[in-house]
């Protein structure tokens, strides 16, 4: 979570230093409950169920075999992956229409054959053309669900809407109906006529401003999931009476993963604050399904909460320091700036450092050569520590930068990682051990004057080493 400026120094978030949480214990999940029976459950008192967002791509490609495997790995009891069909009727795991962003090809799935699309490799973690080449190809359907077989993990058939009946075909010769979810926003006429084709057919029915009043408006059985979709909490599919509708019957699915999906409830704010996020819409708007590109943060948030203690919690002796909470000394005092505009306006709007919000993240961006910050930090003990940096950028290379200590010491340059997009964060090491004594000291975050800089910074952290 974050913390604020106060009497013109940091003050930095320390072991059980965390605000406690707003939200009240939940039902822990019954030990031997299995995903598929927990799916079945709805209304008040429903176990929150974690759905991956196209896998665990944090260390895998998205949409690969390996995502969806370490996607079940980490506790997700639903894997979202998204379908394609290729040019000779083969169905695979690819989120866009074209192979271009994840893969080293061009083109579209639709125009290429199962073999053209096998013999592709997929890029890390969101793709995109700086992001390096793995091992992994795509995966097809097939390959995806036997994959999650004995797990009993549950798998949302995003984008498969056009090719259900082939996809039930394939469900039904698997002997894993119960493990795939259909998903659709489609006409309630043309999905009660799929439904009524089989009564083990399990569906998420996607709900938005223009189709609000579908829900509770099945005539048959109703869908075992709502998901609903809203950019403000005025929409009226998340007013109190249309969530209580869609609890009566069915879960209430919600996904977190950017802005205007579930208004300003973000994966990004929750890490910052529960309470900005995740927290209210499982308290105030009845979720009891979350989709997320954060399934390790969520779900020890969900434990957290289950046992009613803090989260997050930082380990004894770190020291958090947001990247918005640079010093008050001014220009050219407190930090060094290109220009005197700050184009992100999210914080200190009339300073000059760049400041934005990305998808929930306060974040200092627009990061361009020479330029530089000055942190005020206060470090409970002497020791030694190990600091972090937790930074995103899709291109390579992606930036360069060094800490300085108190004006005598720095940190060798850190050549910052691609992480695949500016959205997609991840904690890099900038010394593995710093000698630092108990009490004030100023940091100063240093971009190198000649490499090309474009990436994001959360947050600085040190952790004291034992």
């Amino acid at each position: 979570m974050r913390v604020s400026v106060v009497a013109a120094v940091a003050v930095l978030a320390l072991a059980g230093a965390a605000l406690p949480l707003r939200e009240t214990a939940a039902q822990p999940l019954p030990p031997a409950e299995k995903p598929g029976e927990q799916f079945l459950r709805h209304g008040p008192g429903a176990p929150v169920m974690v759905v991956a967002h196209r896998g665990y791509w944090r260390g895998a490609p998205e949409n690969s075999l390996d995502a969806v495997t370490q996607a079940v790995a980490h506790g997700a009891q639903v894997v979202e992956i998204d379908i394609r069909r290729t040019r000779d009727g083969e169905l695979v795991l690819m989120h866009d229409d074209s192979v271009d962003r994840t893969t080293d090809g061009r083109g579209r799935i639709a125009d290429l054959t199962l073999a053209e699309v096998k013999a592709l490799r997929l890029r890390a973690g969101l793709g995109g053309k700086y992001a390096p080449l793995t091992g992994a190809t795509v995966p097809t359907l097939r390959e995806a669900l036997q994959a999650v077989r004995d797990s009993g993990a549950l798998v949302n058939l995003d984008r498969g809407w056009p090719y259900r009946d082939q996809i039930y075909d394939l469900l039904i010769e698997l002997g894993q109906l119960h493990q795939g979810i259909f998903k659709s926003g489609a006409p309630i006429p043309e999905v009660t006529a799929f439904l009524d084709r089989d009564p083990g057919i399990r569906y998420n029915h996607v709900v938005g401003d223009a189709n609000a009043g579908d829900i509770g408006a099945f005539p048959g059985r109703p869908p075992q999931a709502y998901e609903l979709v809203f950019d403000r909490l005025t929409d009226a599919q998340i007013q109190p009476a249309a969530v209580a509708r869609a609890q009566a019957t069915s879960r209430v699915w919600v996904s977190t993963m950017w802005y205007g999906m579930a208004a300003g409830y973000t994966d990004e704010a929750s890490l910052r604050d529960p309470a900005l996020g995740w927290g209210p819409l499982v308290e105030r708007h009845g979720a009891d399904m979350i989709q997320t590109d954060d399934q390790d943060e969520l779900i020890g948030w969900l434990r957290a909460r289950s046992h009613g203690r803090p989260w997050p919690q930082l380990p004894d002796g770190t020291v958090r320091v947001q990247a918005e909470d640079y010093s008050p000394a001014g220009k050219g005092f407190g930090y060094h700036d290109l220009d005197d505009v700050n184009r992100g306006g999210a914080a200190r709007p009339f300073e000059g450092v760049d400041v934005g919000d990305t998808a929930g993240a306060i974040v200092v961006g627009w990061i361009r050569r020479g330029e530089w910050i000055r942190y005020d930090v206060t470090v409970p003990r002497t020791g030694d520590y190990r600091i972090t940096a937790r930074v995103a950028s899709p291109y390579r290379p992606a930036g360069r930068f060094t800490l300085d200590f108190d004006g005598t010491a720095s940190t060798p340059p850190v050549d910052v990682v691609t992480t695949t997009s500016h959205y997609a964060f991840t904690s890099q090491v900038v010394a593995e051990s710093w000698r630092l004594t108990e009490g004030a000291h100023t940091v100063t975050f240093r971009v190198d004057t000649k490499a090309y800089q474009n990436f994001n910074l959360d947050y600085l952290e040190l952790t004291h080493l034992d």
